[in-house]
């Protein structure tokens, strides 16, 4: 029997601060995140005060108890190693 793609159950809006479960603290607390995008089955996030972004796998992001969001003027292209860019 063929398996089906795995899909969040979840999805987080643009801006929006998400706990991310793969990746922790110093202090064994999940990282929070705003979220920039999905792409190629990553999804990127960067710290709440800004830095540079990280990938995790978009199953292992959840909603924050309290919803906050970050104002995003516009989503930027995730960062890729290209050396054409």
């Amino acid at each position: 029997m063929p398996s089906l793609p795995r899909t969040p159950s979840y999805r987080p809006k643009v801006g929006e601060v998400v706990y991310d479960l793969a990746h922790r603290t110093a202090g064994g607390q999940p990282s929070e995140g705003v979220y920039m995008a999905t792409l190629n089955g990553l999804a990127y996030l960067r710290p709440e005060a800004g830095g540079c972004e990280w990938t995790t796998d978009p199953l292992q992001l959840r909603r924050l108890n309290v919803p906050r969001y970050r104002t995003v003027q516009r989503p930027s292209r995730p960062r890729v190693n290209d050396p054409s860019a």
